[in-house]
């Protein structure tokens, strides 16, 4: 077991009892509620970071061919607004969102044991380290049930060596080729979001957490 992770993760729900007691982290069953994640992805990608083009897409562009492979989960206010949301990618034949934007190597001894955790954004007005925790405290719970034993994730540095220093967590960074020119046209489509933060590929087993 973590310790310093387990140490953490009471205090961040002591604190979410606290100071959110409202808040309430479900799985998404309902294609309406899906369609409410992917308009708060957009807005927080497009409209507020930037990331994307708010001109040139719209939130149904998030519809791919991940998501019938995978688990949507959404945090709600207490008037039950979407508030926060994070998607898990399970292992399918169509792969992981992360092989289309980076020539990555994935271990095979664990492929179908990973899951990629994606999209988690928390709308402006509720944004802060505790709504964030308690996603993620949700994703791992339903990767558990799934028998997933390692997640996949896309980040930063910063926020890699954030989540290293406070929760003890190892982040191992997946082996990178070249990209391809079929890579290279995907990520044209966010140009923003790579040139500014230049996220890199993780592996991350959730044996190490829990």
């Amino acid at each position: 077991m973590n310790l310093k992770c387990w140490i953490k993760s009471i205090i961040a729900i002591v604190l979410l009892k606290i100071y959110f007691p409202k808040i309430t982290f479900r799985i998404l069953e309902e294609s309406e509620e899906i369609e409410k994640m992917n308009y708060l992805v957009w807005e927080v990608y497009a409209l507020e970071k930037k990331y994307i083009d708010p001109q040139n897409s719209s939130p149904s562009m998030l519809n791919d061919e991940f998501e019938k492979h995978s688990i949507h989960i959404g945090a709600f206010d207490e008037s039950n607004n979407i508030i926060g949301a994070i998607r898990i990618i399970l292992p399918s034949h169509e792969g992981f969102y992360v092989e289309k934007d980076f020539n990555v190597e994935i271990p095979n001894y664990c492929y179908k044991k990973s899951a990629e955790i994606s999209r988690l954004v928390v709308l402006k007005n509720y944004r802060n380290e505790i709504i964030s925790f308690g996603l993620l405290r949700k994703a791992l719970e339903m990767s558990k049930k799934r028998g997933i034993d390692y997640w996949i994730v896309v980040i930063p540095k910063k926020i890699k060596d954030h989540f290293s220093k406070s929760f003890g967590i190892k982040f191992r960074q997946l082996k990178l080729k070249e990209l391809t020119e079929k890579q290279l046209k995907i990520r044209a489509k966010l140009p923003n979001y790579y040139k500014i933060c230049n996220p890199m590929p993780y592996l991350i087993s959730l044996k190490e957490i829990y």
